[in-house]
């Protein structure tokens, strides 16, 4: 199988299940018995256990050789930890589970990314192609699993997650060739540790944690407050799927309409769309208003992603590739949400959707950040 076709299979399966996870797993926990305050406890632990499970298990990965491995044993754990929910329902059972789960399935997104990074430079990959074929699953998984959850009932949200790593399980024993290989000017990547130190790199990180971040409301609890406002699952899913959509255009289009950007140009992109969208979404519920601030789903979520995927593949050296992933995807996208997903649990029931606006003003900071190259770090200096 060329290293294309396995890697938009991937993606495809991937984000197939994390379409199910993303805008449905807090109405099946509230299915469960789960009331707004503990599923942001719970959806924070997970993001919580997903920053240390990801430095953790990223750790080991300093060769090409470890990718593939790594996506067997990942998918393998994660779909037992999901079938394990079908017995583990008490409060218990779901924050030992929760955190149990997070632990090992969100580290599929680094190793994925990692191996895609390891593409661009082996044998020139796309990446915007591949990509959009999980955008693609996201939809598909956001629509049908959005119907059925509203007609057969929210235990399909869980049916999906374990059929979707069970795919995934299949995928991984099926052979790439070439298979991802270390370049040729060294052996094993440079340590978190190392990439951390590097100039530059924590203020990147601080970027992308605030633009990654600011989407945890959205995450977490857009789907309960659209249907508190009358929506119903089916209608959640086509606005969840709206987004993606936008998101495809955008990678589709990545080569023609991006590739002349850096890094700093997308990630500014990405911080405007991020407040005028939060900003949108916390000004009204009317159904057109969300389905325009939906649609600046592909610059909030997608210009940052690529901005951040350019800043790690192009812009920093071949040996921190793999320790960069790993920190992209332990605070940006784990610890960061997790804080704000806890924080906005708590503070959810009284505030309801005008916890937006408490996402719009943490992109502020992103801003003042991005004002020099990303390169250049005098402070860290």
């Amino acid at each position: 199988m060329t290293p294309v076709f396995w890697l938009s299979l991937f993606f495809a399966i991937f984000y197939f299940g994390y379409g199910t996870f993303l805008p449905f797993w807090a109405l099946w926990l509230s299915h469960v018995g789960a009331d707004a305050g503990f599923i942001g406890i719970l959806l924070g632990l997970g993001m919580a256990a997903r920053c240390i499970g990801n430095l953790g298990i990223m750790s080991r990965v300093r060769s090409a050789s470890h990718l593939l491995p790594a996506v067997r044993w990942l998918s393998l754990l994660s779909m037992l930890g999901f079938a394990c929910f079908y017995g583990g329902q008490s409060s218990l059972a779901l924050v030992v589970l929760m955190v149990l789960v997070s632990l090992i399935y969100p580290t599929l997104m680094p190793v994925g990314e990692a191996i895609a990074s390891r593409l661009i430079v082996q044998v020139h990959l796309d990446y915007g192609k591949s990509r959009l074929w999980g955008a693609v699953a996201f939809i598909a998984a956001n629509l049908l699993v959005g119907s059925l959850s509203n007609s057969l009932g929210p235990q399909w949200v869980l049916h999906a997650m374990v059929l979707s790593l069970g795919l995934l399980l299949v995928l991984s024993w099926l052979p790439m060739s070439p298979a991802p290989v270390d370049s040729q000017l060294g052996g094993q990547g440079d340590s978190i540790l190392q990439v951390w130190r590097r100039p530059g790199m924590r203020r990147f990180l601080l970027i992308v944690a605030l633009l990654q971040g600011c989407h945890a409301f959205y995450y977490g609890f857009s789907a309960l407050h659209w249907q508190q406002q009358g929506y119903s699952t089916t209608t959640i899913g086509y606005l969840w799927g709206l987004g993606v959509v936008a998101e495809i255009v955008v990678l589709a289009m990545n080569k023609r309409w991006f590739e002349r950007f850096d890094a700093r140009r997308l990630l500014l992109a990405g911080a405007a769309c991020s407040l005028l969208r939060w900003s949108m979404l916390g000004a009204t519920t009317e159904l057109g208003w969300l389905m325009l601030a939906q649609l600046l789903h592909a610059g909030s979520f997608c210009l940052s992603h690529l901005g951040a995927m350019r800043y790690i593949s192009r812009e920093l050296g071949g040996t921190a590739v793999f320790g960069a992933q790993a920190l992209y995807a332990a605070i940006a996208m784990g610890l960061t949400v997790a804080l704000l997903l806890v924080l906005c649990g708590q503070l959810y029931p009284s505030f309801g959707g005008q916890m937006y606006w408490l996402m719009a003003v943490s992109v502020l900071p992103a801003f003042w950040l991005l004002r020099l190259p990303l390169q250049s770090s005098p402070q860290e200096a």
